[in-house]
């Protein structure tokens, strides 16, 4: 199977609270989500957040489909959109050739000021992936 036919190896959030960004702007904000596997046979109760500050969001990806779906269930993040883009230097750290060398991109938007940093605390797309790749 080829690194292009599997799904992006990397998902961050991008995340914007409501009243800061001009309409169209992509936050600079930029964090790694957990990652839980759900199959189709799975319970979809298993989706549901387990505490109230806790935040699902639902990235529907099918080889057969022309483009991967995200939505969120929590009440209070919203997404604004999903991007596909180049993730630096993930080829380099894959020995087998088997990743996708792209990342998804889940733009959010919330009214909860406490998932948005500092503008000192935010960082690039390639100094998150750096950060994850060194955990």
């Amino acid at each position: 199977m080829s690194a292009q036919s599997n799904p992006p190896f990397y998902v961050l959030l991008a995340q914007s609270p409501l009243s800061n960004l001009p309409v169209g702007a992509l936050s600079n904000n930029l964090v790694h989500p957990i990652i839980q596997y759900h199959y189709a046979d799975d319970s979809p109760l298993s989706l549901l957040p387990n505490h109230p500050d806790e935040h699902v969001l639902v990235l529907n990806y099918d080889r057969s489909s022309t483009q991967p779906t995200v939505q969120s269930i929590s009440e209070s993040l919203s997404v604004t959109g999903l991007k596909l883009e180049e993730a630096p230097g993930a080829a380099i750290a894959d020995e087998a050739g088997t990743r996708n060398d792209t990342m998804f991109i889940i733009e959010t938007t919330s009214d909860d000021h406490s998932m948005t940093a500092s503008h000192a605390d935010r960082k690039s797309a390639q100094a998150a992936l750096a950060q994850f790749k060194h955990r």
